[in-house]
């Protein structure tokens, strides 16, 4: 096999140095030999699952999370790949999990950096292969087709717990993550002048930022403007000092040329 990859090597590199023009004929003496247990391999499957069970391994499974939980959370996963967003990544397993924009990961360990979010196996590791496999078959028992957010509200900001309060329906507490379904327009207008204990402390939060602000850039100005007055006393002394030292000059008197 691995003569084969060496072989196939060298006609790419001679495709890629031949000119343009020149149609590519393909040599009956170079052997390819075929690797029955290579095509045997479902690439894509295989790719899918390794995007799943790395999203529940660390998105959950990591964390401690209960079975019950995975499940909910790989729900949330299937159903934004079947769901074909762009905002979420699209049709696939992978483009969903991996999916990022402006800085921000839809998954928040995608963007770890990769030494930590690179598996080292283990019991949490195989357990969410196992429930990455039944979910990508479609067993789904025990979760609701609706989910399509989840937060571990003990993790997450008071920021992103007010927001989701305010925006999603929950629908179930499984694990430590609770899991949510988008509101319908009505829906939303209702959470939006409901009260929230989450965006009344996020709210309180703010003010209480806004307050140390103004606090520190008063202090700011005032010690500039102890500053200014300071310079402006010693500037001051210094000009009396002078005339003081001027006036107890003994006068000069000035010689007349005969």
């Amino acid at each position: 096999m691995q003569a084969s990859l060496i072989t196939a090597g060298l006609i790419a590199g001679a495709l890629l140095s031949a000119p343009a023009q020149a149609a590519y004929l393909p040599d009956e003496t170079v052997r390819f030999d075929y690797d029955p247990a290579l095509a045997s391999h479902d690439i894509v499957g295989e790719t899918e699952h390794w995007c799943m069970t790395l999203a529940l391994f660390f998105e959950g499974g990591s964390t401690g999370e209960s079975e019950e939980g995975l499940r909910h959370i790989a729900r949330v996963v299937v159903e934004r790949a079947k769901a074909d967003r762009r905002k979420w990544g699209g049709s696939t397993i992978c483009g969903v999990v991996f999916k990022e924009a402006k800085g921000v990961c839809q998954f928040s360990f995608a963007c770890l950096p990769l030494a930590r979010r690179t598996p080292r196996g283990g019991k949490m590791w195989e357990g969410s292969a196992a429930i990455a496999d039944e979910a990508l078959e479609g067993n789904h028992e025990g979760t609701d087709e609706l989910i399509r957010y989840y937060l571990n509200a003990e993790l997450a900001s008071l920021r992103n717990v007010c927001m989701f309060r305010r925006e999603f329906v929950p629908v179930v507490k499984a694990g430590r993550h609770e899991f949510f379904r988008e509101a319908t327009s009505a829906e939303r207008k209702e959470l939006a002048k409901a009260e929230f204990a989450a965006c009344t402390r996020y709210t309180a939060l703010l003010e209480a930022q806004k307050a140390k602000a103004k606090r520190a850039a008063a202090k700011k100005a005032k010690g500039k403007h102890n500053a200014v007055a300071k310079a402006g006393k010693a500037k001051a002394k210094q000009q009396v000092a002078k005339a003081a030292g001027n006036k107890n000059k003994p006068a000069r008197t000035r010689l007349s040329r005969r």
